[in-house]
């Protein structure tokens, strides 16, 4: 009871600046959650704040974050590490606005935001990709550090995309999370749209060594990776808890993930699960893929 009523949506006053404008910051309670995973949450939230007349304004900086160095916590805002501000307003700009709204727990709903319903409904994913287009960019930096390395590992040839999850998310099985398919299922699909679509390359993002080991042996040279950082666990424990871990910087952690993500939406075609890399890649990808297979298995229970 004390976190939602924390965390509920309230109206603040800092000034009496922007007396015309009505601001709403986008908000998450502190907790550890992919990149994409708060893509996804955001964007609903700033489909929310357009719907009702005001102006979004993503704060990733005044609470603990996947994302923000404990010493960063109210000083660095980590959205804006990896993305622009979706109207171009920042949390400084605002900061002696006469009306400003905080988002609250309560407004992040299933369903508010995109999601499974991205793989299942063209409508929905045009209507969230759309939504994306507008009022999220990917900082150009990082988007031209992405596009060097496509080029420079795969050159114009076509390549299947895959994202294959391991390490904690396979081995805790969050409750109501998408079942990730095995391995091995996820091989055997890459070959049949290898051989479909007349691809000559494929591309692994993975954060699991152990899965990167088993497509090496299946596909060799034709495989390529980006030099992201990979992991193997050796019992079901959090991945972030992890004291090799713990030893990365958290905004690299963040960049290499994004630039897998734009890496894969680049891709011919695509083979993932249901889960928030594959719908970040839908969202980042310019057109539609020649040939898409995403596993749909249920949830776990």
């Amino acid at each position: 009871m004390y976190i939602k009523y924390k965390w509920r949506e309230r109206k603040i006053r800092k000034g009496d600046k922007y007396k015309d404008k009505i601001f709403y910051v986008v908000r998450r309670a502190p907790g550890e959650a992919g990149l994409f995973s708060y893509v996804m949450t955001n964007l609903g939230l700033i489909q929310y704040a357009l719907e009702k007349g005001y102006i979004p304004v993503v704060d990733m900086q005044n609470y603990e974050n996947t994302y923000l160095e404990k010493n960063e916590v109210g000083k660095r805002n980590s959205w804006e590490y990896f993305f622009t501000q979706p109207c171009g307003f920042s949390l400084d700009d605002i900061s002696e606005s006469q009306n400003i709204i905080l988002s609250g727990m309560d407004s992040i709903k299933p369903g508010s935001y995109p999601g499974i319903d991205m793989v299942n409904d063209k409508v929905a994913r045009e209507k969230w990709h759309t939504l994306f287009t507008h009022y999220i960019s990917v900082k150009p930096e990082i988007m031209q550090e992405a596009n060097n390395i496509f080029q420079r590992k795969n050159g114009n040839e076509k390549v299947v995309g895959v994202l294959c999850r391991g390490t904690d998310y396979t081995s805790l099985k969050p409750k109501d999370h998408p079942i990730q398919p095995t391995v091995d299922m996820v091989i055997k699909k890459t070959k049949e749209i290898l051989v479909e679509n007349k691809c000559t390359r494929v591309y692994l993002s993975t954060e699991d060594e152990e899965v990167y080991q088993q497509f090496k042996c299946v596909f060799g040279n034709v495989l390529w990776v980006t030099s992201a950082k990979r992991y193997v666990l050796t019992e079901p424990i959090k991945l972030s808890i992890t004291d090799e871990f713990k030893k990365t910087v958290k905004y690299e952690n963040g960049k290499d993930y994004l630039i897998n993500i734009l890496i894969l939406a680049k891709c011919n075609c695509l083979v993932a699960g249901c889960v928030g890399g594959t719908y970040g890649a839908l969202l980042l990808k310019d057109g539609i893929y020649e040939s898409e297979y995403i596993f749909q298995l249920g949830l776990y229970k």
